[in-house]
């Protein structure tokens, strides 16, 4: 009767060093005490690290409890987990790992219809990234304006204009730095965007809580997919910013203008404005 007692506090004095201070172990030991020891040690890692928020370290300490000994309200607190940090697929995953463990489980029914508005909400993110990939559309550049045609004075004399001349800067040359700065940063983020999704589906792929060799690949591709989907992010922005700066600076006023007082037919003066771009 005392043995199974002793054998576990043993297994727990054996293990409970190593595993606090290493990751989560590779190989999940034979004895059925010595998992159940390091699977408790995990949980309460992840418990401990949910009171002070911090996600990532919960979700692994959790992972790995539930990789040692398979357990329902293990899952579930990844599932809630991985809901609150954006991860729909994990939470999705980890909800119906949750109902296969617990199969019997009161809350069965909210459980599935969670499942289901995370399924409707996973699918408007995956339309929301393909319309970012779609190609932009071209920005179409205003025709030239010309200078209307001076008109004759009275008598068949020419117009006499008095015309002051302005010269401004060529915006045209900043248009095309602009649209080419803005070609330039949404080509970059497409090309990182596409770079995300692989690592994305790389950690995705070889994400398998029952075999301890692809967890490792599996986090490091999930940790490299974020950033570079955040770089994606910000070059659109910048890139999306580019473009309407160029647009501005086509529908800034021309190049140079010229005031002219022109006599009209019937007598008096108009006042004429003109220029080019």
């Amino acid at each position: 009767m005392t043995m199974r007692p002793l054998a576990t506090a043993l297994a727990v004095f054996l293990f409970a060093g190593p595993v606090l201070a290493e990751d989560c172990p590779d190989e999940i030991p034979e004895n059925s005490g010595a998992r159940r020891a390091q699977a408790k040690i995990w949980f309460t890692r992840g418990e401990d690290a949910t009171k002070v928020n911090d996600d990532v370290t919960a979700i692994k300490a959790y992972q790995c409890s539930l990789k040692l000994v398979p357990h329902g309200f293990t899952a579930f607190n990844i599932a809630q987990i991985a809901e609150r940090m954006g991860d729909l697929e994990l939470a999705v995953a980890s909800y119906n790992q949750y109902l296969t463990l617990v199969p019997d489980a009161k809350d069965a029914d909210e459980i599935n219809q969670k499942i289901d508005a995370l399924k409707q909400r996973l699918a408007k993110v995956k339309q929301q990234e393909q319309a970012a990939l779609a190609p932009k559309p071209a920005a179409i550049e205003p025709p030239p304006v010309t200078p209307p045609p001076a008109e004759e004075g009275g008598a068949g004399q020419p117009a006499q204009s008095v015309s002051a001349g302005q010269p401004g800067p060529n915006y045209r040359t900043w248009a095309w730095i602009s649209y080419g700065g803005a070609a330039a940063f949404i080509v970059g983020g497409l090309v990182t965007n596409l770079w995300a999704r692989n690592k994305m589906d790389t950690c995705r792929s070889r994400y398998n809580p029952g075999d301890p060799s692809t967890m490792s690949a599996a986090e490091s591709a999930c940790d490299d997919a974020k950033p570079l989907a955040y770089f994606s992010y910000v070059a659109f922005g910048v890139g999306g910013a580019a473009a309407a700066l160029g647009t501005f600076f086509v529908l800034r006023p021309t190049e140079s203008t010229a005031v002219a007082m022109t006599p009209l037919p019937e007598g008096g003066m108009a006042l004429r404005w003109g220029g080019s771009f």
